[in-house]
């Protein structure tokens, strides 16, 4: 390789691959500016911006920054060039303007179909339930997500994680054949044939065609078999039950689409999903995003991306799907069974962080039908960010989904899941998840549309050596079904070589477990050390055990444990916690405590003791206090999206 070096640039020309790059050293501070008022022809000043962040993403340079004035960006943008480890390239809101990168379309003309209910002739991304390009398409009204046509209808608070449901359920018939029987299924003038329906039991979820039949009994074809069948359900997929305010529903084969606004107007500020992303950054590194809204889209990477930091962004409806067909057998780990269909949408939902070295932090994610998050490699930090309302179509993805080793998930505020909080699945992740840190994060109110699960969840034969699960507070979750149970942390199937301390995990209710570890057998000891566990536990005899605090009464099956303060002796905590509140109970030990110097010295584990000898439990009297979770500051809206975001002082 050659290098020809003057004044103003370093131009690099490699023989063997033809290729010419020129770098501009003598403009790597400048900026440039980008309205959604401006031109493409402009300079890209200040006064006269591009209107295009594309048009900027094709010209920046390592050092350089990308300045958005505030407005909505309708658009994807890929960066031309990647950055350098010493000088990032920078997608950036200008002095903290609101700029929103949308993946959607304005849908603006309409005309009365019939009653409350109008039509607009529009092509929408999906034809039909594919599943292919475009996961679902998706309507939304004044920002917020609209259900499309369904049996049983949401309430009136459209909530995704807490739907209506039809029981008695599912029938498997043998291999994906079933039948879906319920008495208020009602005949259907079009027919059932084609529509769609969704069904959960134990820790399965699956969809399937209808294929035919009439009121109260139908024919399917699922997905994916499962031979136990299915309980809840619902229907989608046929215009006729488009029925209430706020439903929509979609006709590929005539491009058109019906709705019913939710005030039974004439609908107004309805926007439909056209585009996935936001950024694809694939093979594309060291590239900043910082106080960025996202809104119908998501971020990319890939496997040869390094030094992303997305910082300060704001995601909402990062992920949407209709459907969950087994995962492709490309994606599937060599070493895990076949049970695909449990894996569906894992590994592309989310804010997707493949390759090496990313960050993401400060920043919200919500409603996602998928992963809130997807780490891929090694390497990736995910700190001080509240992500929400995830995984409403409850396969194994989860707010944050673990593939790969060395990554770091600390300080986040995880809040409503429908299944696990954070979840390491062997059937894309395979079963070396060594040196992982999961620390400081507040989980609470998972597990909300499925069961035999966990807040941190990992499954199965994985092995967790040099890494720690601790000082996470797991909080104020109900079983979606009490007979399997929601768990605190569940490492599963012969998992092994954990190390788990200082974690507290209360209010969890409907035949739950604060731990359940089924350990890996000779080949590593899970280490649980110094913590406050007020909900039953479940171990075997390949654990080590000591300077907990138990809720239950007996002794817990391990091959070494001692130190050890069960609940028939009163712990004499700060504030007794209840079932009903949904604060921060104080899980400091009174000074009368018996758990008071009453546990073993642990080298790594209770360096910082004071006294005569560490504590037990989670908390050590007298010394500093830790606290779980974001530093950011939110509310829920009634509908449980993010109300607003703020620093806490």
């Amino acid at each position: 390789m050659f290098v020809f070096m003057s004044k103003l640039r370093v131009f690099f020309f490699s023989i063997s691959f033809g290729i010419f790059v020129s770098l501009d050293i003598s403009r790597n501070d400048r900026s440039y500016f980008v309205s959604p008022n401006g031109s493409d022809k402009n300079p890209g000043t200040i006064e006269y911006p591009f209107k295009t962040i594309q048009k900027c993403a094709n010209i920046v340079q390592p050092g350089q920054t990308c300045w958005l004035r505030g407005g909505i960006y309708r658009e994807t943008i890929r960066p031309l060039s990647s950055g350098i480890n010493s000088n990032l390239i920078t997608f950036a809101a200008y002095e903290n303007e609101n700029v929103t990168i949308s993946g959607t379309e304005l849908v603006e003309k309409w005309s009365v179909y019939r009653n409350s209910i109008f039509r607009s002739k529009m092509a929408l991304p999906v034809d039909a339930y594919s599943d292919t390009i475009f996961f679902a398409n998706q309507v939304f009204v004044d920002g917020e997500m609209m259900p499309e046509a369904r049996l049983p209808n949401l309430d009136e608070k459209r909530d995704f994680l807490s739907p209506t449901f039809l029981s008695n359920g599912v029938k498997s018939h043998g291999g994906t054949a079933a039948s879906v029987e319920n008495s208020k299924i009602p005949s259907l003038s079009e027919g059932w044939a084609g529509a769609k329906v969704w069904t959960n039991e134990w820790y399965t979820t699956r969809t399937g065609t209808i294929t035919g039949g009439t009121a109260g009994k139908l024919t399917a074809q699922m997905d994916a078999p499962w031979d136990r069948g299915g309980f809840w359900f619902y229907l989608f997929g046929k215009l006729e039950l488009l029925d209430s305010p706020g439903e929509w529903f979609y006709d590929h084969s005539r491009q058109i689409l019906y709705l019913w606004s939710p005030d039974s107007k004439i609908p107004s500020g309805v926007e439909v999903k056209q585009r996935n992303f936001a950024f694809d950054l694939s093979d594309r590194s060291y590239i900043s995003l910082h106080n960025l809204n996202l809104f119908a889209n998501t971020i990319t990477t890939s496997d040869r991306s390094t030094g992303i930091v997305i910082d300060g962004i704001q995601a909402k409806y990062v992920s949407h799907h209709m459907t969950l067909p087994p995962l492709p057998q490309s994606e599937k780990a060599y070493d895990s069974d076949n049970a695909l269909f449990l894996a569906s949408h894992t590994h592309d939902t989310g804010i997707q962080l493949r390759g090496t070295g990313h960050t993401l932090k400060n920043s919200i994610i919500e409603w996602s039908s998928g992963n809130g998050v997807l780490l891929e490699g090694k390497n990736h930090l995910i700190t001080n960010n509240i992500i929400a309302n995830s995984n409403y179509m409850v396969s194994y993805a989860a707010p944050v989904r673990i593939n790969g080793s060395g990554h770091k998930i600390t300080h986040n505020t995880i809040v409503r899941a429908g299944r696990d909080a954070i979840n390491i699945d062997w059937h894309t992740a395979g079963t070396d998840a060594r040196n992982i840190e999961i620390a400081y994060n507040d989980i609470s109110r998972f597990g909300m549309l499925s069961t035999d699960l966990g807040a941190i969840y990992v499954c199965c034969h994985v092995n967790l050596a040099g890494g720690v699960i601790h000082h996470n507070w797991i909080r104020d979750a109900q079983a979606f079904s009490p007979f399997w149970g929601t768990r605190g942390i569940y490492l599963d199937i012969e998992s092994f070589n954990s190390t788990i301390h200082h974690n507290v995990i209360w209010g969890i209710t409907g035949g739950t477990d604060s731990l359940s570890l089924t350990a890996g057998g000779p080949r590593g000891y899970h280490k649980v050390f110094n913590n406050t566990f007020l909900g039953a536990v479940g171990t075997d005899k390949f654990v080590e055990v000591r300077n907990n605090i138990f809720a239950v009464s007996e002794s817990v099956d391990a091959a070494e444990k001692s130190h050890n303060l069960f609940m028939d002796k009163d712990p004499r905590f700060s504030q007794v916690p209840t079932q009903a509140s949904q604060s921060i109970p104080d899980f400091t030990l009174q000074s009368d405590s018996p758990a008071v110097d009453a546990g073993a010295i642990i080298p790594g584990i209770t360096d910082d003791f004071v006294g005569k000898a560490p504590d037990i439990g989670a908390y050590e009297r007298s010394a500093s206090i830790w606290k779980a979770g974001s530093t950011l500051n939110y509310t829920l809206k009634e509908n449980n999206s993010i109300n607003k975001v703020k620093q806490k002082n």
